[in-house]
């Protein structure tokens, strides 16, 4: 009997040894993981695949990336990246489409529109793409496209006339800065 009371004893004072140990685990709370940390750190990982021309690895990371992050706009870059990496291995027309995607999450950034005028001139629809940019006047941004399309093809005159245009009727947005730093180095 005295060893079934001890045995008793021995089994109550390992569990609150156990429960003990749990507490220092954040009592008892669940790891959560964390999306966007761990987005960068595909990116990272990607960016890592870029720079050593393993394209195809490097397009894997980014879309871990864009998918831990796709309904805000924190997945832009991560789509942009995908795109770079389409327009290294040629695929113009899907590269096209995911830097419209990112273009949606982040209209402020001068580079997506560059690589689309890119994927435009690539496939050789820039003039098509110039008519459709021009004729809405509804999006500001279709100005910056029209003036990077004329920018590619070496049309500068008319890429400084465009871009001049949208700088006065758009001061005080956030990349009227880089279209005056495009215009300072024409």
């Amino acid at each position: 009997m005295k060893l079934f009371y001890s045995l008793i004893c021995l089994i109550f004072l390992s569990n609150i040894v156990f429960a003990s140990s749990l507490r220092g685990l954040d009592g008892y709370q669940e790891h959560k993981i964390d999306a966007v940390k761990n987005a960068r750190s595909h990116n990272n990982m990607g960016n890592i695949y870029f720079d050593e021309k393993n394209y195809n690895a490097a397009l894997k990371e980014y879309e871990i990336a864009y998918n831990l992050t796709k309904n805000t706009q924190a997945g832009a870059p991560y789509i942009y990246n995908m795109a770079r990496c389409m327009i290294i291995l040629g695929n113009y027309k899907q590269a096209q489409y995911i830097i419209e995607q990112a273009i949606k999450k982040d209209c402020i950034n001068m580079v997506y529109y560059a690589a689309l005028v890119d994927c435009y001139v690539a496939q050789k629809t820039y003039e098509k793409e110039l008519q459709k940019h021009m004729s809405d006047n509804k999006n500001p941004y279709n100005r910056i496209i029209a003036g990077l399309i004329y920018l590619k093809t070496n049309r500068k005159t008319e890429a400084k006339i465009i871009f001049d245009e949208f700088v006065n009727d758009n001061p005080d947005m956030i990349i009227s800065d880089d279209v005056r730093l495009i215009l300072r180095n024409l």
